[in-house]
């Protein structure tokens, strides 16, 4: 059976007080208001009552009452990878070790 947050079935509707990215995975994004918001880094221009269907990443999403994200939790074993943040000239990337599904900072 497929995961649902790869089927756009949804089990939970966050708003920017309960946002939770370490246990949720973000597929939709439901329009409260008209407006301007940036999502994955990009300008996107909301519609009050549509969806759009996308994988929120948290670290390029500033989030806004005027959306709600809507998701699932994390399967088991799922982990962000590559780059983490960035700061400073300081990066912090995270791979997962194929040999313990584990994930590794580096």
């Amino acid at each position: 059976m497929a995961s649902t947050y790869l089927t756009g079935t949804f089990t939970v509707i966050h708003t920017t007080g309960n946002t939770n990215f370490d246990s949720y995975v973000y597929s939709g994004v439901y329009f409260n208001t008209n407006g301007s918001y940036t999502i994955n880094g990009s300008s996107i221009t909301g519609v009050a009552g549509k969806t759009i269907d996308i994988l929120v990443q948290e670290v390029t999403t500033i989030l806004d009452n005027g959306f709600a994200l809507l998701g699932n939790p994390k399967p088991v074993g799922l982990f962000q990878t590559g780059l983490i943040t960035s700061t400073g000239g300081t990066e912090q990337y995270r791979f997962v070790d194929i040999k313990t599904g584990l994930p590794t900072n580096g």
